[in-house]
């Protein structure tokens, strides 16, 4: 065991008291406010299972959209697509003689048509390839000789075309990021798209195409030369 003389010196030796008066200036800085300099794990953790339980859910939401498909009467479609702008006529028969030579006037229907033309849409609804259908919302339809404007569409115009397919859009990458969340998102979108082919015009007079082989060209009126005075 120790002596008692070092025993006594240790024990009566009191704590050191330390004090504002005790440090220097440079020693004592006051903070006002606390400073995070990192996150903790846990909370990247915590985190992380929130993202995967909302994306769960989302998946799951997206597969009891797709599960619940609607039945519609056959009102039902023919009124949604008449609000949409076309109407289904039926099956493209054998017997029908639809294509027919180019015509010289157009239309526009969200797109500047013409005989022959195809031209591709977002997915038409109630409609399969090979199906006559009639494009009744005409904004606008133009010949060599006269042109006829809605307002804001012609109530007497149509233009016909046939289904030729239904096909998807190339592939557009849609990326979503939030900083400090680690949260990334990689997801691809392809657009489902119908392919028309316009067989007809209707609604305008058609100006007759010559037989001589020259293209028929619209009346252009030259100007008027005056004679100068002196």
């Amino acid at each position: 065991s120790p002596p008692l003389s070092i025993v006594k010196a240790l024990t009566s030796k009191p704590n050191p008291v330390i004090t504002t008066s005790n440090l220097e200036p440079s020693w004592f800085i006051p903070w006002s406010y606390v400073r995070h300099f990192s996150s903790r794990k846990s909370d990247d953790s915590e985190n992380e299972a929130e993202m995967e339980e909302s994306s769960d859910g989302e998946g799951e939401s997206d597969e009891m959209t797709s599960d619940m498909v609607r039945d519609y009467s056959p009102e039902e479609k023919e009124a949604e697509a008449a609000a949409i702008g076309y109407k289904v006529v039926g099956p493209l028969q054998r017997s029908d003689r639809v294509f027919k030579d180019y015509e010289p006037v157009f239309a526009v229907v969200q797109f500047k048509v013409s005989n022959g033309d195809s031209i591709f849409t977002e997915r038409l609804k109630f409609c399969e390839v090979n199906d006559k259908l009639i494009l009744n919302k005409v904004l606008l339809l133009g010949s060599p000789t006269q042109t006829i404007i809605g307002r804001p569409i012609l109530p007497d115009a149509a233009v016909h075309a046939v289904v030729e397919e239904h096909a998807l859009d190339a592939k557009v990458i849609i990326f979503k990021k939030k900083r400090r969340k680690n949260y990334r998102r990689t997801k691809g979108h392809r657009q489902e798209l119908t392919k028309l082919r316009i067989t007809g015009i209707q609604g305008i007079e058609k100006p007759e195409i010559k037989t001589d082989g020259k293209p028929l060209k619209a009346a252009v009126k030259k100007p008027e030369k005056i004679a100068a005075t002196a």
